[in-house]
C-alpha cells in the first residue's frame, strides 16, 4: 500500500508539472479517483433541484412522479408540480459518494518543495452526461374535473341510478391527476365538490338551482338579512314536512355560496352569503343552455333575480361570461374559464377564436387560473398575445398566429 501511494504521490506531481500548474496554488488534500468495476451510466438519473427543493428533500418529503403510459411525466411535492425534461452536458458528471467541495476544507501548499502531497481515495460508482431538469408548472387537473363530471350528484333520490365505479375517493384522484396531493385538494375546494361516503362529488347544475331556489325562498319569507343566515334554523325550516333538501346539502351550498361563522352573540353558526358569488350563480343559471342573450334584457332580468338587499355588477362577470357589443342588438353568452383547456396554447387557441380581440380586463380572468403568480400573467400574454391599439386609443391583445 505504501509502494502505491509513493507512486499515485509522484503521479499527482508528474501531472501538476505536465499541466504547468504551480504546485504553491494547489490546494490539499488531493483526491484520487477510481472507479469500481460495477460503475456505469445506467445506474443514476441525476436530478436538478434549487435550494427550496433540496431542502424539502432533506427534511424527508417525498417525491412523487405521475403519469399515465400516455402522459409526460411530472414530479410532485406535497404542494407543487414540476415539469419533467431530460437536458445534456458538456461536461461529464462523475458520481461519487463523499468529496470534499467546500475550499475551507481544503489548504495550500506550504512551499516547502520537501512536504508530502496529501491524498484521499474515491470511488466513483457511476458517470453521467444527462440529468432532469424541473420547471414548476400549472398542475394538469384537466383529469380532475373530468373524472368529478362522470357522475353528478342529483339528490338522494336519484342515488340507486348512480354508478359507484364512477366515484372516487381523495387516494384515488391523488394517484390518477397529475399533481401534488394539496393542489388536487385546493381544486376540490375550488369546483365546489362535496364528499358524500368518502368520495368526492360535484353537484348537477340543475340540482343546484333547486336547492339554492329552496334556500333563497325561507330567506325572503324570513326576512333574513342574507349577510347572517341561521344556518341550523334553515335546514329546518327547509325540511320540516319531509326532506326537501338534506341538512349537508344546505351546509354545502352555503360554503359554497358564501362563508360560516359563529355569532358572538348567541353561539350560533350563521352564513354569509357573498354577493358575487350569489350574482354569478344567477347569471349562469340565466345564460347556461342559451346560445345568446340580449345583453340589456339579460341584465334587467339578472339585477331583478338577485336576493333582496344583493345587487349584481358586471364586474362579477369576469371568466363567467362574454359580451359583444359589435352585434346588434349587443349580446352576451355563457363562457366560463373552468371550460377551457389548461394547456396554455390551447386555451389561448379557444379564447381567440371565441373572440379575435380582447382588452386587458377582459382577458386576465381568462388566464390568470392557468398562471402561477401575478407575474407569470404578463409574460404569459405577451408570448402567447401581440398587442395593438385601437381606435379609441384602448390596448387589444390578438392571437399571434393564424388561426385554423
Amino acid at each position: 500500500m505504501e509502494v502505491t501511494d509513493e507512486i499515485q504521490k509522484d503521479d499527482v506531481r508528474l501531472r501538476a508539472e505536465f499541466a504547468k500548474l504551480d504546485r504553491s496554488g494547489l490546494l490539499q488534500p488531493v483526491q484520487l479517483l477510481k472507479f469500481d468495476e460495477e460503475a456505469s451510466d445506467q445506474n443514476v438519473m441525476l436530478l436538478q433541484m434549487d435550494k427550496k427543493m433540496l431542502e424539502k428533500v432533506e427534511a424527508g418529503e417525498e417525491l412523487i412522479i405521475r403519469g399515465g403510459s400516455d402522459d409526460a411525466a411530472v414530479l410532485c411535492t406535497e404542494d407543487a408540480t414540476y415539469d419533467l425534461k431530460k437536458a445534456m452536458s458538456s461536461n461529464t458528471m462523475i458520481l461519487l459518494e463523499k468529496c470534499i467541495t467546500n475550499k475551507d476544507d481544503l489548504h495550500p501548499y506550504s512551499g516547502d518543495d520537501t512536504e508530502e502531497t496529501e491524498t484521499i481515495h474515491r470511488h466513483a460508482f457511476g458517470w453521467s452526461f444527462t440529468y432532469m431538469e424541473l420547471k414548476q408548472i400549472y398542475p394538469r387537473i384537466t383529469r380532475l374535473l373530468t373524472l368529478l363530471k362522470q357522475c353528478p350528484y342529483m339528490g338522494p333520490e336519484h342515488e340507486h341510478e348512480a354508478d359507484p365505479t364512477k366515484m372516487y375517493t381523495l387516494t384515488e384522484l391523488i394517484n390518477i391527476v397529475q399533481a401534488s396531493e394539496s393542489e388536487v385538494m385546493q381544486f376540490l375546494i375550488k369546483f365546489n365538490s362535496c364528499c358524500i361516503n368518502g368520495r368526492w362529488r360535484l353537484f348537477d347544475f340543475g340540482y343546484i338551482v333547486e336547492c339554492m331556489g329552496q334556500i333563497f325562498q325561507v330567506i325572503e319569507s324570513e326576512s333574513w338579512n342574507c349577510g347572517k343566515v341561521p344556518v341550523v334554523q334553515l335546514c329546518e325550516i327547509i325540511n320540516d314536512s319531509g326532506e326537501l333538501v338534506p341538512s349537508f346539502v344546505v351546509k354545502h351550498l352555503l360554503s359554497s355560496y358564501g362563508t360560516e361563522f359563529k355569532s358572538e352573540d348567541d353561539g350560533l353558526i350563521y352564513a354569509k352569503l357573498d354577493e358575487c358569488k350569489v350574482s354569478r350563480f344567477f347569471a349562469e343559471m340565466l345564460l347556461k343552455d342559451i346560445g345568446k342573450f340580449h345583453l340589456s334584457e339579460f341584465m334587467e332580468v339578472w339585477k331583478e333575480s338577485m336576493p333582496a338587499g344583493m345587487v349584481a355588477d358586471e364586474g362579477h362577470l369576469k371568466g363567467l361570461a362574454l359580451t359583444d357589443t359589435t352585434s346588434q342588438p349587443p349580446s352576451i353568452k355563457l363562457f366560463k374559464s373552468e371550460d377551457l383547456p389548461i394547456d396554455v396554447e390551447q386555451r389561448f387557441d379557444a379564447l381567440f377564436h371565441a373572440k379575435e380581440k380582447w382588452e386587458f380586463g377582459e382577458i386576465v380572468p381568462y388566464i390568470k387560473d392557468v398562471c402561477l403568480d401575478e407575474l407569470s400573467v404578463t409574460s404569459t400574454l405577451t408570448k402567447h398575445a401581440r398587442a395593438s391599439t385601437g381606435k379609441d386609443g384602448t390596448k387589444l391583445f390578438s392571437s399571434r398566429k393564424p388561426l385554423t
